[in-house]
């Protein structure tokens, strides 16, 4: 019981020194000048957090609509659909734009045009020899 008790005053201890943190990387990402340090500062602390970010949403809404989807139409599906909160980002539109430009640097999207001339992001399609081996993967992982 003794080291019960000792853990959760560990566990409360870090939950504090973890709200501090938390509370001063949005302070200062409040008052940052540069969007797009602003982005990824907030992205980086919903990521580290577990909370579902930008990339997860993002992922979501691809994995849906694959034909694609304009920044745009991320950013209100992102709202209507409650998947994130965007209260804390002054300019959500930044965050999406350099998430999406680091998932196209990590290949899982693409840009294509859609059927009206619009530059769309969708997840990239992966060939059936990449889809047995993350399936493999997935299978030897759970071995």
């Amino acid at each position: 019981m003794a080291d019960l008790k000792e853990s959760i005053q560990i566990v409360r201890e870090k939950e504090k020194h973890i709200a501090g943190l938390t509370a001063a990387i949005k302070s200062l990402a409040a008052v940052c000048e540069d969007e797009d340090v602003k982005a990824e500062y907030l992205t980086a602390l919903d990521e580290l957090s577990g909370k579902p970010g930008f990339v997860s949403a993002i992922r979501t809404l691809l994995r849906a609509h694959s034909d694609g989807l304009t920044p745009g139409v991320i950013k209100i599906a992102i709202q209507q659909a409650k998947l994130m909160d965007l209260t804390n980002y002054s300019n959500p539109a930044a965050s999406i734009h350099t998430t999406l430009r680091r998932m196209i640097e990590s290949e899982e999207v693409e840009i294509v045009t859609s059927a009206t001339g619009e530059k769309v992001y969708r997840l990239k399609r992966k060939t059936l020899g990449q889809q047995k081996a993350d399936l493999k993967a997935i299978l030897e992982r759970r071995k």
